[in-house]
């Protein structure tokens, strides 16, 4: 028999369910997407996502079929796109819907600039005349085709081309194969930005990047990081102090026309240098954070498939001349010449990727003149839907297809404003071009230098439950314990001459969406 006091709460309880559900059913517009995911008002989402982490946003479009639709949480209330067709309507609205509002809740909650540079970095953040708008176009020409961009490639390729021939000359090794591609590429990547005064020379710089990187959505979410994430924290404070000794004596003046065009925009809008020391704590995660399970995943992909590499090796050595037993390649050449090269990368971005582009709505819209998008709200378009959509991709949409972008007689192609990589419009990384280059320069030379086998001789692919989802591609949970085997002892002779267009990789850089008209 149940007690009064159980009867009570249980009555409670029920009590609770019923007003919850009563204020969902009287605060959700009739206008707006439809809800869903309410068997526990304002919970499920939470625990939804909380379960299926990453898969949370396919498994919803799979078993609603909408094509957008509301999340409604504590306080907040969230959009979420399925369909491809309303991707382009959403990033002309780029005032409207933004992402800049986003971006000044970062530099304040995760590099911890002052209250003043804050208010600077937020004012008019959806006017062309604010800081945040203004930014792409200061740096526009060190990251897109041009002298600026090829310089930051050389320098990577020659540091990734030095360490390779140390590796090659070592003979067969044993290594774990993130943590080797993680240490190789932040090394490249660096020296490529940062110049011959790289902070990240100093192994202590390398190990505090490491103790940050996994305490980022701590800050996100404001979690009180300086005692939850204590060593984030910490490592984060080391690293801004780093980067104050490196703009205070001018360092950056010896580094890429994109760090100087950094330093730059923050003298046009008055910020001081120990606060741009702050934000290149963001600069920092910007180019490191994907780069370097994208490489990674690029090298599974390549090896662990003897079809692709062989594909790969085929095109890759066309580009190679030998003489005298010297072996010669303008890594340029393969840059724009090896369309099964790109097409391997873009599906390895399109199969792995877990992305999400975000905006906030700044006011009442009518999306579409369709779907109400309240004020305040976040609006999201996760990759993941994009990228696994059997009627954009096929039926074969969940196999990996090295091959699947290129350009073939008589196969059309599925529209690229479902390719999600770099994200889009406003929130399309600025420097993807740079990345890009690296991750097909390294994935190149091991290809045509070293072989790369599993220790017990058969790839497992490591699973991803735990990576952030901040990432917009995952870090495996595990490492592969693997032996690279020089291939031959020839001299190599690596350059990289220039190249003056850009890659073919988003929407925007093939023409296909329009990104900076806003009706």
């Amino acid at each position: 028999m149940i007690s009064s006091t159980g009867i009570a709460l249980l009555g409670a309880i029920v009590g609770a369910y019923m007003f919850l559900r009563a204020l969902l059913h009287f605060t959700q517009d009739a206008k707006e997407p439809q809800a869903i995911e309410n068997a526990i008002p304002f919970i499920s989402p939470i625990l939804g996502m909380a379960t299926k982490g990453a898969d949370f946003y396919g498994a919803m479009r799979d078993k609603y079929n909408l094509p957008l639709y509301t999340l409604r949480m504590p306080g907040s209330r969230i959009y979420v796109v399925n369909s491809t067709a309303l991707i382009p309507v959403i990033q002309r609205q780029f005032r409207t819907l933004s992402f800049t509002a986003i971006e000044s809740k970062l530099a304040r909650d995760l590099m911890g600039v002052s209250k003043s540079t804050d208010e600077i970095i937020s004012r008019n953040n959806t006017r062309d005349e604010g800081y945040l708008m203004t930014f792409p176009k200061y740096i526009h020409p060190a990251v897109s085709a041009g002298p600026g961009l090829d310089a930051m490639n050389r320098r990577s390729v020659e540091v990734l081309a030095e360490s390779l021939d140390r590796w090659a000359r070592t003979g067969p090794t044993m290594i774990k194969m993130f943590k080797w591609v993680r240490h190789e590429l932040l090394m490249a990547t660096t020296e490529g930005v940062y110049g011959p005064k790289n902070p990240y020379r100093d192994p202590a710089m390398e190990e505090a990047w490491h103790r940050f990187e996994p305490g980022v959505m701590m800050f996100i979410l404001k979690l009180w990081p300086r005692i939850f994430a204590k060593e984030s924290f910490q490592a984060r404070e080391y690293m801004g102090k780093v980067w104050e000794r490196y703009f205070e004596e001018g360092a950056y003046k010896e580094g890429s026309k994109l760090i100087q065009c950094r330093v730059q925009i923050n003298d046009a809008f008055q910020i001081p240098l120990n606060q741009t020391a702050k934000i290149e704590v963001g600069g920092s995660l910007a180019i490191l954070a994907n780069t370097f399970p994208s490489t990674f995943w690029m090298v599974y992909h390549i090896f662990s498939d003897p079809v692709v590499l062989e594909d790969i090796r085929t095109e890759l050595f066309a580009h190679v001349k030998e003489v005298d037993g010297v072996c010669i390649i303008d890594l340029a050449d393969v840059k724009g010449s090896c369309p099964i090269l790109l097409s391997t990368f873009k599906e390895m971005f399109r199969y792995n990727g877990i992305g999400v582009s975000a905006r906030i709505a700044m006011e009442e819209h009518m999306l579409d003149n369709k779907y109400l998008i309240k004020k305040g709200s976040t609006l999201l378009i996760p990759s993941r839907v994009q990228h696994t959509t059997p009627s954009v991709w096929g039926e074969k949409v969940d196999e990996f297809s090295h091959k699947r972008f290129m350009r073939q007689p008589g196969i059309k192609q599925p529209t690229p404003i479902a390719f999600r990589g770099f994200g889009g419009g406003t929130t399309l990384c600025p420097g993807r071009h740079f990345v890009s280059t690296e991750v097909l320069m390294f994935s190149a030379l091991m290809a045509l230098r070293f072989d790369i086998r599993p220790v017990g001789g058969k790839w497992l692919r490591p699973t991803t439950e735990k990576s952030p989802l901040i990432a917009a591609i995952p870090i495996p949970d595990w490492d592969i314990d693997v032996e690279i085997c020089p291939r031959d002892d020839k001299k190599w002779i690596v350059s990289f001459s220039g190249y003056d267009k850009d890659m073919e990789i988003s929407a925007e850089d093939i023409g296909g969406t329009t990104t900076n008209e806003e009706h």
